[in-house]
């Protein structure tokens, strides 16, 4: 991404209600990582997935609030830039984004972390609060290529319902 791209998608991620809202959970409650982790891990099951994840979007950053299949690296948040992040796609169109193969894709390509990672499909459906913002996104990964149906569509969006209603009970106001 060019830097007039990237202060789009700051801009765009960092708007300032849609912050306001996200500061309202407490994100570092300790036992919100193991909820999270158990519905990422259900979702990867379900979908025979090699990873799932629930992160949530800054302006800048993705941070993984709920993981499976990444490594544990003993921090309470993990994350990646947001211009690497295709959650990020997930919550701008606050739609599901679905990625069939990224190396077939000139879009995603070049994406780092799917270099890095060996990761080439991907699977999200975003978190929304009651109020209507996209706080991040539900998703799963796969090393392979990989045509997602609108079943597996239904198991991530039940997934992000229930992320959605952990995440309300670690609201600060």
């Amino acid at each position: 991404m060019n830097s007039t791209t990237n202060t789009d998608l700051f801009d765009r991620l960092g708007e300032p209600a849609r912050m306001r809202h996200l500061a309202a959970y407490d994100l570092l409650h300790p036992e919100l990582r193991d909820h999270l982790d158990r519905i990422a891990t259900h979702s990867a099951h379900k979908l025979n997935a090699p990873v799932s994840m629930a992160s949530i979007l800054l302006d800048s950053a993705q941070l993984i609030i709920g993981r499976h299949g990444l490594p544990d690296t003993g921090d309470d948040l993990q994350g990646t830039p947001a211009e690497w992040a295709l959650c990020t796609h997930t919550v701008l169109a606050g739609a599901p984004f679905l990625l069939t193969d990224n190396t077939a894709d000139p879009r995603h390509a070049d994406n780092p972390l799917l270099n890095m990672t060996g990761l080439r499909s991907y699977a999200g459906v975003p978190l929304t609060d009651d109020s209507g913002h996209v706080l991040g996104a539900h998703c799963v990964l796969d090393a392979t290529p990989r045509h997602f149906t609108e079943e597996d569509l239904d198991v991530l969006t039940q997934g992000a319902a229930e992320i959605m209603r952990i995440l309300d009970r670690h609201r600060l106001a």
